[in-house]
């Protein structure tokens, strides 16, 4: 339970930069992208080892409890010998001799066993609290470019046009020029911000600058 909240919390913490993602342009949106893919797939990995360590773990388990029966077993059997008719015997004291040993070495056994599983449990928790501590550095945004404004060029004189049926830019710049004025489609395109020539439409009104007068 412990190894899913400590999973969870280094989850948690890297979703809480969405709402960084949420604000930045494409070049951030891009880094975390592709920090959230490494922090993933580094997680994807210890969880894994997390899994080899457990069947480790429970292993190394099941040995501790199979010595910790051999142990039971020898001392039982130590406490069921008969006393020797007399300790000074040779053999007597061999076989209680024998059986010290034998108890003496599945006892270092099963610490050894024990010292073994607390060092992977341990290893296990590094692993995991150093997931959970995991968090992407936030780098400073790229500064915006100043976009350049294009200048309107100023005209000592203009006047409104309405455009009549049929009528183009071109036809319309054409019949001023033929009438004594002086413009140009271009100069008529930057006197009206957002006009579109193929979407003229008959009654609008348009600023005709005289480019004569500049």
């Amino acid at each position: 339970m412990r190894y899913t909240i400590l999973l969870l919390t280094a989850i948690l913490s890297f979703t809480s930069w969405n709402h960084v993602l949420a604000q930045g342009n494409d070049t951030v949106i891009a880094y975390y992208e592709e920090r959230i893919r490494a922090l993933t797939s580094r997680v994807e990995d210890l969880t894994q080892s997390q899994a080899e360590l457990v069947k480790a773990i429970n292993k190394l388990q099941r040995q501790c409890n199979i010595l910790a029966q051999d142990v039971d077993k020898l001392n039982e059997k130590i406490k069921n010998l008969p006393p020797p008719a007399d300790i000074s015997n040779a053999a007597s004291l061999d076989s209680v001799k024998q059986l010290q040993a034998a108890l003496v070495s599945l006892e270092n056994k099963f610490i050894a066993s024990e010292k073994e599983r607390k060092q992977e449990n341990k290893k296990l928790m590094d692993q995991l609290i150093a997931i959970s501590k995991m968090t992407p550095a936030v780098p400073s945004a790229p500064k915006p470019q100043p976009v350049k404004q294009e200048e309107t060029p100023e005209y000592s004189k203009t006047y409104e046009w309405t455009v009549a049926s049929g009528q183009t830019l071109s036809s319309i710049v054409q019949t001023i020029n033929n009438s004594g004025g002086k413009t140009s489609v271009n100069a008529i395109l930057k006197a009206n911000k957002g006009l579109k020539p193929e979407t003229l439409r008959v009654g609008q009104k348009i600023i005709i600058p005289d480019i004569s007068s500049k």
